[in-house]
């Protein structure tokens, strides 16, 4: 088996803590070939490390070197245009999230998916987690029951994000495409849908926006949201967590079990534990039964590979088998569908549908 040849587009942080692992690790598997970035001292610091050439405009690259496929990190407002022009290459893409920042836009990709054969997937690595595949399992099973409800938060401080970088281009919804909701949000939003195999249809959103986010990015939101098979919930996302790390929080409902995530403690850690609890579809009669039966889910899952380096491997399977899989553009349609819908509802301050593929 040949190592799937990957032409890198864009050369940021995200590559270097969690991709490059992926081609350390397994280089029999996937390979690095060449690194494109407008701002070259970026560019080339990736390509010395991975001892390929680099480039300013991705376009040259693609010309000039030999790849199968291609991975794409750059800003936002950038993945739809870079995924454009693999298409047109006829090279598959692996965008990190969003994989783009419009409906219009997915809807054009799929255009050049079927006029040139090749796809595109989504950079969306929960999808690829141990413990939220084993999660996904209990919740489709008689533990969980029917689900009825989800609550989900997930908060970060983005003043401290963004401090030191050359370009905090994350603040500008003209080039992020939004505030908090497609930049962290989407995550949780597109990993509920992997859990529930179920889509949203309406949205309604309040928000806030401030400094130092600008031209219209959200800061904060409150939402309740409506899926396909009536399950309904809420978000709640900030980037104003100043004394909260950043965060996610999970809880899910069903009609025989609960999901429960929390911060671990005040000040540590991104996400603390899964913990589940079941009635085995046994009556609960007692105050304290709800209290009983918790376990976390660490330990039941066994070690592996960070959920960006499985979802690295298996690009390299799916370009290689010349098919998209679990993250290709289709099942990410409604992912990108609901942040727009959350966008739209914020300005109307009214609920609002979400567009249907």
């Amino acid at each position: 088996m040949n190592p799937v040849r990957i032409a890198l587009i864009g050369a940021g942080g995200i590559v270097a803590q969690a991709h490059k692992p992926a081609f350390l690790r397994f280089p029999e598997e996937i390979q690095p070939v060449a690194v494109a970035d407008p701002h070259l001292p970026s560019a080339e610091a990736l390509a010395t490390e991975f001892g390929v050439p680099f480039f300013s405009n991705h376009d040259e690259m693609l010309a000039a070197m030999a790849a199968d496929a291609v991975l794409i990190t750059t800003p936002h407002f950038l993945h739809a245009g870079a995924a454009a022009d693999a298409l047109r290459r006829g090279l598959p893409a692996l965008v990190e999230k969003p994989l783009a920042c419009t409906v219009a836009e997915l809807r054009e990709l799929e255009a050049l998916e079927k006029s040139s054969g090749a796809f595109v997937q989504a950079g969306q690595q929960q999808r690829f987690g141990m413990e939220e595949n084993w999660l996904k399992s209990w919740l489709n099973s008689p533990d969980f029951g029917s689900p009825r409800l989800f609550n989900l938060d997930i908060y970060q401080n983005v003043e401290s994000y963004a401090t030191g970088k050359h370009d905090p281009w994350i603040l500008d919804k003209n080039r992020a495409g939004g505030g908090i909701v497609i930049s962290v949000a989407i995550h949780i939003l597109d990993l509920l849908r992997y859990w529930f195999e179920d889509d949203f249809v309406e949205v309604f959103a309040k928000g806030s926006f401030d400094a130092p986010l600008v031209n219209g990015a959200e800061s904060s939101v409150a939402a309740t949201l409506t899926m396909r098979g009536g399950v309904i919930g809420t978000l709640n996302c900030s980037y104003l967590a100043r004394r909260c790390p950043y965060s996610q929080r999970t809880l899910l409902f069903g009609t025989r079990g609960s999901l429960c995530q929390h911060m671990e403690k005040p000040g540590g850690g991104y996400a603390g534990a899964y913990y589940t609890s079941t009635d085995g579809g046994k009556p609960t009669p007692e105050w304290n039964m709800m209290y009983e039966g918790w376990e976390p889910v660490a330990g039941r899952t066994g070690q592996g590979d960070s959920p960006f380096v499985t979802q690295l491997r298996r690009f390299a399977d799916n370009v290689r088998a010349k098919s998209p899989a679990e993250n290709s553009l289709v099942r990410n349609f409604n992912t990108i569908a609901v942040v727009e819908a959350i966008g739209r509802s914020l300005i109307t301050g009214k609920p609002e549908p979400v567009a249907a593929r």
